[in-house]
């Protein structure tokens, strides 16, 4: 049987997404709880697929992970998340023998920021980048396959944050850290959207990369529907004011899908 699960997690507690010997991240927790509980015995026999390997500091509240198992399907969400910390699987869907959650229809990131910047201003940056455009300027220069297909960009502002919603059907690395950037100079006046369309056209510019820790990959759509249980959550605050507000966002969003 192969299944796909949906899951969350503070990225403020790892050191990135993919796994690495002697340090803690997403994926080796992930392949330790399975482990452990013997939903899989080796990673490549239980061919172990992720969606989207999400930049050290950053969280997500719907990533997506697939494995080959024998586990009973009931038992596997209450099995992972009580063999588990900081990461929360709250969705499960049996799949085809072949399904890869790379090959994903649409992703959706979102990021947070100041609720005093110009709302305007952010909206008329983010409209240039909808669209399909080469995005070479706006990526780590290691991605060889540059032009993307932005499908939509929305702005609100919230009680503590604007929130800046981004979707598209892949990304490429630093993509939308890279995006946020050059939108916050725009709407702070520091450069043109000449600036940003020369950009989108071709030309090399480093516009700088925002922070990881305010972006959380929200979801990732395959077309069918995940069955929902509530996650197991245990609130743990940062004296940090800012990383307290996007953990109390974090554990709020992952409650309403269970929802």
């Amino acid at each position: 049987m192969r299944v796909a699960l949906k899951f969350g997690y503070d990225g403020s507690r790892f050191w990135g997404y993919q796994r690495q010997p002697d340090v803690r991240t997403v994926e080796g927790d992930i392949i330790n709880a399975m482990k452990k509980t013997k939903m899989i015995l080796d990673v490549q026999e239980s061919n172990l697929r992720s969606s989207s390997r999400t930049d050290r500091g950053a969280s997500a509240v719907g990533n997506a992970v697939a494995i080959d198992t024998d586990f009973k399907k009931g038992e596997i969400l209450k099995a992972l998340n009580s063999n588990i910390e900081d990461t929360y699987f709250w969705g499960i869907a049996e799949v085809e023998d072949d399904f890869n959650p790379r090959h994903a229809r649409q992703r959706w990131y979102r990021y947070h920021l100041d609720k005093d910047l110009d709302l305007d201003m952010l909206r008329e940056a983010s409209g240039l980048f909808i669209g399909e455009h080469d995005f070479r300027s706006f990526c780590k220069k290691d991605d060889k396959t540059t032009v993307r297909i932005v499908d939509s960009i929305t702005l609100a502002r919230g009680e503590e944050f604007i929130q800046f919603d981004i979707k598209a059907q892949s990304f490429l690395w630093n993509m939308v850290r890279r995006i946020v950037s050059v939108v916050v100079k725009y709407a702070m006046g520091e450069i043109s959207g000449e600036d940003i369309e020369s950009a989108l056209g071709g030309e090399e510019r480093d516009f700088g990369l925002m922070s990881a820790h305010p972006l959380f990959l929200m979801d990732v759509s395959y077309g069918f529907e995940f069955d929902v249980e509530p996650p197991i959550v245990h609130p743990a605050f940062l004296e940090d004011h800012e990383r307290a507000l996007l953990r109390t966002e974090l554990y709020s969003m992952l409650k309403k899908r269970a929802e």
